[in-house]
């Protein structure tokens, strides 16, 4: 029974179709749902036996299962964001007009690192004297539902907790700041035993999820950014995110607070070095950074930036800025 087979294969029309900005989706879509005319016709037209329909079935599956893993790799590696004024961005009022020339600069060396490393958030805080005088977030905290990141996004600041630590954000009275469970940042235990079996979630995220047949993905609550680690379809770790991404592991976000997750946002992170007057840091989670911390004596700005996925260059974005605003005329 054809028939089946070319139901499935038009489901699987339907998921390319929908793909977002995977090249060649829509024609991929649009070809498989013409086999699946051309199948559903034969099959009214011919009488097959059990034998060959249950084939069918098979092989629809079969082929069903190797269009999603295929397009989904092809989704992956996809541009994010076709050009800097695409990416999204929320920012907060300025105490002053005099940076508006350094502001300017910034956000289009924070777009550009969007656009040139493919990454899905970043955002950033600049502060001098005693407070903060410019934060904006750039990008989707979370890919999949494309909810944006803005100056409250929570990102978790890896192994700059050995510096910024919980302690003294509290004392400071840093409300954005603070330790979480990793569970709370990855519900499903992503990469440990307990998580759904390998092929059931691979079904479950490439096929029922977005032919609507599963409930969609949520953003995680209380703003806290969804982390990626650079991925490929065919290897599981690399170290630059225009190659693709997958969802960090849950031990990986409960590397460095005693087991729980620590975040911040870069407002804060800022604050916090205005008063205690701390150095440069560096964050990382699974091995590549997260977070940079810049602060400039000479000048007295303090700059943070920080990324939702591994090996951001965000050391090299915070010196551009802080730069910037080092001249902000």
């Amino acid at each position: 029974m054809l028939l089946v087979l070319g139901l499935v294969i038009a489901a699987m029309g339907v998921y390319v179709a929908s793909a977002g900005d995977a090249p060649g989706a829509a024609v991929l879509g649009f070809v498989l749902m013409l086999v699946a005319i051309g199948l559903g016709v034969r099959a009214i037209r011919n009488r097959l036996s059990t034998r060959v329909w249950r084939a069918a079935i098979a092989i629809g599956v079969i082929v069903a299962g190797l269009a999603a893993f295929l397009t989904h790799g092809v989704s992956i590696t996809a541009p994010l964001f076709a050009q800097a004024p695409d990416v999204p961005s929320s920012s907060e009022a300025t105490s002053s007009p005099e940076w508006a020339t350094a502001i300017e600069r910034a956000q289009a060396a924070a777009r550009a690192a969007v656009i040139a490393q493919n990454l899905p958030g970043l955002s950033v805080a600049v502060g001098t004297g005693v407070d903060v005088i410019w934060a904006e977030g750039f990008g989707w905290r979370d890919v999949v539902t494309r909810t944006p990141v803005t100056p409250a996004t929570r990102f978790n600041i890896g192994t700059a907790a050995q510096v910024i630590t919980p302690a003294g954000a509290t004392s400071l009275g840093l409300r954005q700041t603070g330790t979480d469970p990793a569970t709370a940042w990855s519900p499903e235990h992503v990469g440990e035993p307990e998580e759904d079996f390998p092929g059931f979630t691979a079904i479950h995220d490439l096929i029922l999820r977005p032919i609507g047949i599963s409930a969609p993905r949520q953003p995680l609550p209380h703003d806290r950014a969804t982390f990626y680690v650079p991925a490929t379809f065919w290897h599981d770790v690399t170290t630059d995110p225009r190659r693709g991404r997958r969802l960090m592991y849950m031990r990986d976000l409960a590397c460095c607070a005693d087991g729980l997750a620590f975040a911040s946002t870069p407002s804060d992170v800022v604050r916090f070095a205005l008063a205690t007057h701390a150095g440069s840091v560096d964050g990382d989670l699974a091995g590549g950074r997260v977070m940079s911390l810049l602060t400039r004596p000479d000048s007295g700005v303090v700059v943070a930036v920080m990324s939702n996925i591994a090996f951001a260059h965000t050391t090299e974005l915070a010196r551009q800025i802080a730069d910037d605003f080092a001249t902000p005329r």
